[in-house]
């Protein structure tokens, strides 16, 4: 268990936060019926704890001509310099999430690209990235779900045993 504590009337502003994306203090007030300042109080709270950061917008991908997703997992030396590797792959261009993983595999990248030849670019600077022994790429076809907000995705059971820190 994180070293948080937060109570029922975190987790309702939290939820808010994820489930919206927005950072509308009067509006989280007035919906939850939690007053302004403890609003404003527990926001500065989770960004002190780390728990919440900047605010961001979901941008659409595909609207932004990024039409392919592809999926890579990499084996790589495995020891001192596995950080440069993970550094070196995260600054390929179109790369969003890079995973160090446990396992055969050393790292998982998610990357959203343009068209084959930008796929073709990825696949070349990941066969190129320094300890790299071996890639495996899969382009998507179809996405059943995406989505980057936290607490949206847990039933009111799992959110509630967060709370009493089971």
């Amino acid at each position: 268990m994180a070293d948080v504590n937060l109570d029922e009337k975190d987790f309702k502003i939290l939820r808010w936060l994820d489930r919206e994306g927005d950072i509308d203090v009067d509006e989280v007030s007035d919906e939850l019926g939690i007053s302004t300042s403890t609003v404003y109080y527990r926001l500065d709270k989770y960004r002190k704890q780390g728990i919440l950061s900047g605010t961001v917008s979901k941008l659409d991908a595909k609207k932004l001509g990024l039409e392919l997703t592809a999926i890579t997992q990499i084996r790589s030396d495995y020891g001192p310099g596995y950080e440069e590797i993970g550094d070196d792959l995260r600054d390929i261009s179109g790369v969003q999430t890079v995973y160090f993983m446990l396992g055969d595999k050393s790292f998982t990248i998610i990357a959203h690209l343009r068209d084959h030849d930008h796929l073709q670019e990825y696949i070349d600077n990941i066969i190129h990235t320094e300890g790299v022994e071996h890639s495996s790429t899969q382009v998507v076809l179809e996405t059943f779900k995406d989505e980057s907000r936290l607490l949206i995705n847990y039933d009111d059971d799992d959110l509630q045993e967060l709370i009493e820190g089971e």
